[in-house]
């Protein structure tokens, strides 16, 4: 028996991790002197709340997931007698999965003979909960913890995002784009289409004028890249903009038709750094190498 642990940037929704059997890692985030833990259920702080202190010039800052936490969350699990197959957000965007192997060799003396892998997912949002998921549907197929990690290993590439911003000040401050950019790309309404590249940083393929055209260009690019799209979900993110998720959800299911897509909401990790309205889809489809040299 294994458990299947992600962390808070796997977007997860709590009927999602009941029905998959999933737990997650929380990190931190805090705005001033207040501290919040980063929770996928909203505990602390709301989903509303968060985005609209970000609208009125609120900025928060983010924390991996601290070691205490890994400690305590592995030791829960290994006490199960479980091991431990943790899915970490993107190396290329937090350095948890470092701290995680740390805390696993500390743990591997004290617990003998249970074993901890940890997988670099090299994306965020719900193309790490999307693996996450994966990983527990092989394991209700009866697949062992290194089958499982080995498949989830050489098939990572294969889980894709296309996000669009609201406004690139967010991304400035993230150091994602510069500041004349940033600028200029409001003052004409420029808006970037971002993948989650090789190295698992956002990277812009394209840049598309209009907030529509930008929605639009979502489904185009999931509607080329996908693969065996009646066979999965099509999972689209908003950070409390829930009409433009509808708006990319439904020209998906024009260019796609019999897909099935299903909205969630983009939790605080992934969403103090690309900023309320923002829209993502994560689908399974063509390995990103072909997606990123095609465009």
């Amino acid at each position: 028996m294994f458990s299947i642990i992600t962390d808070s940037t796997s977007d997860l929704s709590l009927e999602l991790r009941d029905k998959y059997g999933i737990d997650y890692c929380k990190m931190e985030f805090s705005e001033g002197d207040t501290n919040y833990h980063a929770s996928l259920d909203w505990d602390e702080i709301s989903f509303k709340e968060f985005y609209g202190s970000m609208r009125q010039g609120k900025r928060f800052k983010t924390v991996q997931v601290p070691v205490k936490t890994f400690d305590e969350k592995f030791r829960e699990h290994l006490e199960k007698g479980n091991d431990i197959l943790y899915i970490a957000c993107s190396s290329g965007l937090s350095g948890s999965i470092n701290t995680a192997k740390v805390i696993s060799e500390e743990l591997r003396s004290a617990y003998p003979g249970r074993k901890i892998v940890c997988i670099d997912s090299l994306i965020s949002g719900m193309g790490q909960g999307s693996m996450a998921i994966k990983a527990a549907e092989m394991q209700q197929e009866g697949k062992t913890l290194e089958e499982t990690a080995e498949w989830i290993e050489a098939n990572k590439f294969f889980f894709n995002q296309y996000g669009t911003v609201e406004n690139l000040d967010y991304l400035k401050a993230a150091g994602r784009v510069t500041a004349s950019s940033a600028f200029f790309g409001n003052l004409f309404a420029v808006k970037p289409i971002l993948i989650s590249d090789l190295e698992g940083h956002n990277l812009a393929v394209k840049k598309v004028k209009g907030r529509k055209s930008s929605l639009e260009e979502l489904a185009v690019m999931t509607a080329k890249y996908i693969e065996n799209p009646l066979g999965q979900t099509v999972y689209i993110g908003h950070s409390d903009d829930e009409a433009a998720a509808n708006t990319a959800a439904d020209k998906i299911r024009e260019l796609i038709p019999g897909v099935k897509t299903s909205l969630y909401e983009i939790g605080p990790i992934v969403g103090a750094s690309v900023g309320p309205g923002t829209v993502i889809v994560f689908y399974f489809g063509k390995n990103k190498k072909e997606q990123i040299d095609g465009n």
